[in-house]
């Protein structure tokens, strides 16, 4: 009797939890979650509106900015699937456009602000990448170490061969 009670109890316990799962959802996936494009613009504008004091005008227009540019990202995504570099490179010139356009909306003190910010930001992930690598062993992609890669290495932007930089 106990043992049937034990395991009733146990099957209650493991439905509960797993109900629970299913009624969060998504959301309780961690800070960036599986977020939809609409909500990752909002959220963005309004983290940019609060660290740089935006008028209605520049939210508008930073808004727009973004949208465009997420928009062109996922083209650049789908045109050079399995091609890191050339998304890469394609990524950097994005970007750059990006920062002209946020300079010509932004004051040049709201525009410094952000650049000084998005500093911190790339060296923060750049911290946490180097983190990442220094667990996993310096390995990325399961190249191996650099040393270990010969000539006839058909790399793909790898990272572990050392000539993609």
């Amino acid at each position: 009797m106990k043992t049937l009670t034990l395991i009733i109890s146990s099957l209650l316990i493991l439905m509960t939890t797993g109900l629970s799962a299913q009624q969060h959802g998504p959301q309780h996936h961690g800070q960036r979650g599986h977020m939809n494009p609409e909500e990752m613009i909002k959220r963005q504008v309004e983290h940019m509106k609060t660290e740089l004091k935006l008028n209605e005008q520049q939210e508008k227009q930073v808004k727009d900015l973004l949208t465009e540019n997420f928009k062109q990202r996922g083209e650049l995504m789908k045109k050079y699937q399995g091609q890191r570099d050339s998304v890469m490179v394609n990524m950097k010139k994005l970007e750059e456009q990006q920062n002209l356009s946020l300079k010509k909306i932004l004051t040049e003190e709201q525009y410094k602000t952000y650049q000084t910010n998005q500093e911190k930001r790339k060296q923060e992930m750049e911290k946490r990448r180097k983190e990442m690598m220094d667990k996993r062993g310096g390995q990325r992609g399961g190249h191996g170490t650099p040393a270990a890669v010969n000539e006839d290495h058909k790399c793909n932007g790898c990272g572990g061969c050392g000539k993609h930089k």
